[in-house]
């Protein structure tokens, strides 16, 4: 079980995710380059919060 601190930043980070597709839907971009943009940024969190644990 993680501690607070990697929870909170966990449901930061999802939901920092969830505001970034809104943006890129709400600016009008087509559902393909939104999907394309959010699975970069799904996996850049992946590897800063990998990181930020330890992982590599």
């Amino acid at each position: 079980m993680g501690s607070m601190l990697d929870r909170v930043l966990e449901r930061e980070l999802k939901d920092a995710l969830v505001r970034f597709q809104q943006e890129l839907h709400r600016a009008g971009l087509d559902d393909e380059n939104v999907k394309s943009r959010v699975r970069g940024a799904k996996q850049f969190v992946a590897f800063l919060y990998g990181r930020y644990l330890g992982k590599r």
